[in-house]
């Protein structure tokens, strides 16, 4: 009798090592789950980050490029606008001349 009662006392406590394993195992799963939870919210983090840090660097350097091209088509402009007041100039020049041609003539 002391034989049986052993067995079914092993049996209950392998039982409540099954449970609390069980247990112990869900617990666990919690835990770990939470991790991957926080690492996956942490990658997307620095993924926006690096994400916005790149958008702002090409938009920088689309800023730098566009006031470079103004800059060149301003130096262009008043390059012309020098040409043609020059030209004027002379024009002007040349028509008073003829004018003072005609006059004295």
């Amino acid at each position: 009798m002391r034989l049986a009662f052993d067995t079914i006392d092993r049996v209950l406590q392998a039982e409540r090592s099954a449970d609390e394993a069980e247990k112990n195992a869900a617990v666990e799963s919690d835990g770990i789950v939470a991790k991957a939870e926080n690492e996956a919210m942490d990658l997307k983090d620095e993924l926006e980050k690096k994400s916005k840090e790149k958008a702002k660097q090409e938009i920088d350097a689309a800023k730098a490029e566009a006031d470079e091209v103004l800059s060149r088509a301003k130096q262009e402009a008043d390059a012309l606008i020098g040409e043609l007041k020059n030209s004027v100039s002379s024009k002007e020049d040349a028509a008073v001349k003829l004018i003072l041609d005609g006059i004295q003539q």
